[in-house]
């Protein structure tokens, strides 16, 4: 049985919430307890829209189920109150006699005093209407008055009286529900982040050493030197423009027929990205070197990431997205998209992600912002002159060396066209995938850490249940959850570690999730002969029947002691 949830994971904890269910009821029958299904269920809702945690209880989250959770979206009435800490009770003693709470939950006995102690609370807040959601208001409204709620003639006729005034309702409680339901629409939080495995100081140093782009900004700073004469425009002479040009081995095509510096797009890419990584400056007409930055030359990693975070201001000089002065495609410029599409490929933890997938957040973000869809009203030369830009910052992230560039259409690297074309809502869409380099990852790192998000390393899980860190693992980067499953397995003894994983095994059942704590096993320090008997007994645990509970299987007495 599955007891740790994601936020994407609402088929499989639906069917667990089921079968969950049903196995509480029975238990708390054979009791001689009568357990209200629903409310069971609700209990589980609860958990899971919290942490989607299902064995993982503290007193907190009693006293929060019994005070918000049931008052706000269950519909009760005065009969029914007393239903919901007996639901309670059976699910917090499902659990226990299961050995099914978690490592970190209360004991069983504080989890059911916690249930008594609040019990009042919920009597509380189910005599004041306004701490109903909206839905349960109404339901609640309809209950009362003997509404058939799966009759929706006798609903319309109910809503009918209520705003005829003919049937009374509190209209001050329904205006606060209100109020604190838009409240809460406008807070979105963003999803927690998965950790991730940054490279070690080598890997760094040799990854900022091999940068094409930080190459030729080091060398252009130098070619500066005390200085070069601009145009009024602020341009780089031709003569010297092209004196860089060959210098550097750039602009090939274009060297010979330009007739100003901007006729050359590698140093004019090159000159702005200088400017705005603040290793050159204009004075008095003149570029010269930032004497601050000279030091940095001789610091490759430091200088990678001045390039790294220069790269979205550099704007419109990676071929501009204004057309004739007007706003660009999606009213958002570069600079402004580009911490989007950081944050995409960063919670992706350096696994590619379509190209196409930044343009559509780019859209909701801009039609979120304006209300209406604002990108359904730009032409199709304004699409292309967007994506052309996206196309130029994605390949000055990967000359820098940030993001590695590759193309698919379908298979196991990428979505298939037909994907593609649906999230693009376009038949071409841009079939590049683009992830996160190691070295890119840390740049995110150290940028989301210093914005104050919180953007967890491996290790961090190490106080959690073995379950939360092979469900929080499993779509990671093999690397990253070896990495944190051996930092979990060094946090405990190796017999603590070997009896609480060989608990979970008890129960798992997805072979993605068996197959990590089996690492985590691994890692132990378990004794062959031991490890080899376990095996055979959870074996032959999982080829038993799985209809009801799980068989039991049974730890060797010298591992089960912590």
């Amino acid at each position: 049985m599955r007891l740790v949830f994601g936020p994407d994971d609402l088929e499989e904890y639906s069917a667990v919430r089921d079968r969950l269910r049903l196995h509480i009821v029975a238990w708390a029958r054979r009791r001689g307890i009568a357990v209200e299904p629903s409310l069971v269920a609700a209990a589980l809702d609860h958990k899971h829209g919290v942490d989607g945690r299902l064995g993982h209880w503290t007193r907190r989250h009693v006293a929060d189920a019994l005070a918000v959770w049931f008052p706000r979206t269950v519909a009760l009435l005065e009969d029914d109150r007393e239903a919901v800490p007996t639901a309670l009770h059976a699910l917090i003693g499902f659990l226990d006699d299961h050995e099914w709470l978690d490592s970190r939950s209360a004991p069983a006995a504080e989890l059911h005093a916690q249930v008594r102690d609040s019990t009042p609370a919920l009597h509380d807040a189910l005599d004041d209407e306004r701490n109903h959601d909206l839905g349960t208001f109404w339901a609640v409204q309809m209950l009362r008055h003997g509404v058939a709620t799966a009759d929706p003639a006798a609903v319309a006729r109910f809503l009918q009286q209520v705003h005829a005034g003919e049937l009374v309702i509190d209209r001050a409680a329904l205006a606060e529900i209100q109020r604190r339901q838009a409240d809460e629409q406008r807070e979105q939080p963003r999803r927690e982040l998965a950790p991730v495995l940054l490279p070690g100081a080598a890997q760094m140093l040799a990854a900022a050493d091999s940068s094409v782009a930080l190459a030729r900004l080091r060398a252009f700073t130098r070619w500066v030197r005390a200085g070069r004469a601009l145009t009024r425009e602020k341009r780089l002479l031709l003569s010297d423009a092209r004196a860089v040009a060959d210098a550097l081995d750039l602009d090939h095509f274009s060297r010979d027929r330009a007739r100003t510096s901007d006729d050359l797009p590698e140093i004019t890419l090159l000159l702005h990205w200088a400017r705005q990584a603040r290793l050159v400056r204009v004075v008095h007409g003149r570029l010269v070197q930032v004497r601050s930055a000279a030091p940095l030359l001789s610091r490759p990693i430091e200088l990678w990431r001045r390039a790294f975070e220069a790269i979205g201001g550099i704007g419109e000089h990676f071929g501009g997205s204004n057309v004739f002065g007007a706003p660009s495609l999606f009213g958002m410029g570069l600079g402004e998209a580009y911490p989007i599409l950081l944050y995409q490929l960063y919670a992706a933890g350096g696994d590619p992600i379509p190209v196409e997938r930044f343009h559509r957040a780019v859209r909701d973000s801009v039609n979120e912002r304006m209300g209406c869809v604002v990108d359904d009203l730009a032409g199709d030369t304004e699409h292309r002159l967007w994506r052309r830009d996206v196309t130029a910052l994605l390949d000055a992230m990967e000359l820098l060396g940030a993001v590695h560039l590759s193309e698919s259409i379908g298979g196991e690297d990428g979505e298939d066209m037909s994907e593609l074309i649906e999230l693009a809502g376009r038949d071409d869409p841009d079939p590049t995938l683009v992830a996160l380099t190691p070295l890119g990852i840390w740049a995110v790192h150290e940028m989301l850490v210093e914005q104050g998000v919180h953007a967890p390393l491996t290790g961090e899980l190490a106080d959690e249940d073995i379950e939360y860190v092979c469900v929080r693992m499993a779509g990671l980067r093999r690397e990253v959850a070896e990495s944190e499953l051996e930092a979990w397995v060094q946090a405990r003894t190796g017999r603590a570690a070997s009896h609480e994983i060989m608990r979970y095994l008890q129960r798992v059942e997805d072979p993605t999730h068996r197959g990590l704590a089996l690492f985590a096993l691994s890692r132990c320090g378990t004794p062959g002969r031991e490890m080899s008997r376990w095996r055979a007994r959870l074996s032959a645990a999982l080829r038993a029947p799985t209809t009801g509970a799980q068989p039991r299987v049974e730890c060797d007495a010298r591992l089960a002691r912590p």
